[in-house]
């Protein structure tokens, strides 16, 4: 059975990281309700299985992105993405592992849109990361390869993503660095949100599916605070949990509503509030060394 890390990794992929689904929204539903998870008489492992069977309900990856491709307002652009020449700054294991995680929804993004030469530069970038982070095993020259020769297949390319993060996460699992694991989730989650915001122009009547989304990401974002509760970790960790409360109570103070579609939305100005919280903490991920 997959570890609960790899799952979030690989759900951090850009449009994985919208695992709402926004096309699948109840319009008869409370738009307020929450997930109210009591884990207080739960140890670790416990706590991770129940999170990982409310994120195993989620729509797959592949869904998501396959309606967002299809959505004529989605478009690329490779000014949102962390520029590759920005790694040689990452010096310190939280700066490498965040931008691991910053570089793999990147990669998504990329792959997405068949922008194939892009998919083949931020492997090799996440490959000297990984080797920073001591787990090159997962980017080694034989997956590299297998990119290049399947890079017309995007099918193909995002399942050799998949599993190289799959691999990367099993490599730190076996070795106890859940902390590092954490980091790659959090900075791909951020960077999903982040490039999704970016698509909307910050304002929920630009896509209105995208919007719905983002909104919809106070579920995932509340797993993610639980997951992260007993992480005790050194400053960055500490810091970043302290930054994804606060996006969690702005989530909580957004009054939503439902249009006749099944879709969330919000006032621009809550919305565009809510834009500006996800670009502050990306931005403190991205220049961090």
């Amino acid at each position: 059975m997959r570890k609960i890390t790899h799952f979030l990794i690989v759900a951090t992929f850009i449009f994985a990281a919208l695992s709402a689904g926004s096309c699948k929204n109840d319009k008869n539903s409370d738009n307020k309700d929450t997930v109210v998870i009591n884990t207080d008489s739960l140890n670790f492992d416990e706590k991770v299985e129940q999170a990982k069977e409310i994120f195993y309900s989620l729509p797959a990856p592949h869904e998501v992105a396959t309606f967002l491709i299809q959505n004529d307002n989605t478009y690329f652009d490779i000014e949102l993405l962390n520029s590759v020449q920005q790694a040689i700054n990452y010096t310190t294991e939280a700066s490498q592992a965040y931008n691991l995680g910053v570089y793999s929804a990147d990669l998504s993004y990329a792959s997405l849109f068949e922008q194939n030469q892009i998919v083949i530069n931020y492997m090799a970038t996440s490959k000297k990361l990984a080797e920073q982070l001591g787990i090159l095993e997962a980017f080694d020259q034989e997956t590299i390869k297998a990119l290049e020769e399947n890079v017309n297949n995007r099918d193909e390319v995002m399942r050799i993503i998949s599993e190289t993060f799959m691999d990367s996460d099993a490599y730190l699992q076996e070795n106890e660095r859940h902390e590092i694991g954490a980091m790659i989730l959090i900075g791909g989650w951020i960077e999903g949100v982040y490039l999704a915001i970016k698509l909307s122009n910050g304002d929920p009547r630009s896509n209105i599916p995208l919007a719905s989304s983002i909104l919809e990401q106070q579920l995932s974002l509340e797993l993610m605070v639980m997951f992260l509760k007993d992480f005790k970790g050194g400053e960055y960790l500490q810091n970043m949990k302290t930054d994804l409360v606060s996006l969690y109570d702005l989530y909580n103070s957004i009054e939503t509503d439902v249009t006749d579609d099944g879709y969330l939305t919000a006032k621009p100005e809550d919305f565009k509030k809510l834009c500006d919280k996800i670009e502050e903490i990306r931005n403190k991920i991205v220049k961090l060394s």
